[in-house]
Formats: C-alpha cells, sequence, structure tokens
C-alpha cells in the first residue's frame, strides 16, 4: 500500500512540474501570462558579392543614422513647440524658424550625401518618426512643396514615400541587423552619434 501511494505522489509531483503556468498570483491578484514564441538571432549567412554590398550598405548606414535620429528630435521639438502656439501665424513663424536652423546646420551634410545614401536616410526617417518624408513635408508645409520635392526626388531616382520594411526587403532586413549591432556595440553608437 506504501508503495502505490508513493507511486501515485511521484507520479503527480511529476505531472504537475511540466506544466505551463498561464497565470501567476501577485498581491492577491491573478496576472495572465503568455508565452512568446522564441527567436533565434543569427549571424547572416552571405556570400561574397552578399557581404560586399552588405559592408557598402552598413558604411552607408553608419554615415546617415545620425541625420535621421536628428530628424525625429526636430521633429518631436517642431511639434512640442507647436503646441504651445495659440494660432495659425505663430505656428508658421515657429515653423519658419525650425525651418531655418535645419538648413543652417544639416544642408552642408544631406547635400554631401550620395543618392543611395539619400534613399537610406528617406528610409529611417520613416522608421524613426513613423511617416514617410513626403508625409512630413505635406503636413508641415503643404501639398504642393511635397509634391514638388517628391518630383525632384524621383529625378535622382529617390522616393519620398518609401517605407521602412525588414519584413519585406532584404535591403530593410540587412539595415535592421546593422541597427541592431550599432545598439549591441554602444561604443560604437556613441562615436557615431558624436560625429
Amino acid at each position: 500500500m506504501n508503495k502505490l501511494i508513493f507511486i501515485l505522489a511521484i507520479s503527480f509531483v511529476f505531472e504537475f512540474k511540466g506544466q505551463v503556468v498561464d497565470s501567476v498570483l501577485v498581491d492577491g491578484e491573478t496576472i495572465l501570462v503568455q508565452l512568446l514564441n522564441e527567436i533565434t538571432l543569427s549571424p547572416l549567412h552571405l556570400n561574397v558579392s552578399e557581404e560586399i554590398q552588405f559592408l557598402r550598405l552598413r558604411r552607408k548606414v553608419y554615415k546617415v543614422y545620425p541625420l535621421a535620429l536628428a530628424a525625429k528630435k526636430q521633429l518631436l521639438e517642431l511639434e512640442e513647440d507647436l503646441n504651445y502656439a495659440e494660432n495659425n501665424r505663430q505656428k508658421r513663424k515657429i515653423g519658419k524658424l525650425h525651418d531655418k536652423w535645419i538648413q543652417a546646420n544639416f544642408t552642408a551634410k544631406i547635400k554631401k550625401l550620395t543618392r543611395s545614401e539619400g534613399r537610406i536616410l528617406i528610409k529611417l526617417i520613416h522608421k524613426e518618426t513613423g511617416n514617410t518624408a513626403y508625409d512630413l513635408v505635406r503636413s508641415y508645409r503643404n501639398g504642393l512643396t511635397a509634391l514638388l520635392w517628391q518630383k525632384l526626388a524621383k529625378y535622382f531616382d529617390g522616393d519620398l514615400k518609401a517605407i521602412y520594411e525588414p519584413e519585406m526587403t532584404i535591403e530593410d532586413q540587412w539595415i535592421e541587423h546593422i541597427l541592431w549591432e550599432m545598439r549591441m556595440n554602444k561604443t560604437t553608437l556613441r562615436k557615431i552619434l558624436q560625429d
């Protein structure tokens, strides 16, 4: 009889240990727990020509990523300043002040970019701000200005309506991997942001 009780007790212990808890009791409240899918990070497996393209892309991302972060910062500052404006006239003045500051500080850097670096910058602006460059120009300027800048960008093989889609585009997946590497290596990110 003792053996039967012992076997039943051990079987219950092992049976309950293998189950996954779907809720946790914290301070008298039940909190639901959900298991997430496992994610395995692995290095990219590239052939020689792809590795050359990847290294070129990394150099370009390192060059334009600080500009995308600066664009995000300026957008946040602009939105914060516009919250304090009482009427449209003040909003236009604030917009012009930000525009002059941006032109004074970033025009020289942006003029030095190649076409491919400009395309990457447009995608990174979409990633950082959540809006396409076209939508930003249209919302803070007007539709005609946005249309003119889009036509100019198309003339130089760009697209202000380009979006960042790492799920769909190989180049965007590589950019995502490069940004992940930058976040993991914080000294590199700090150095890039200081330049």
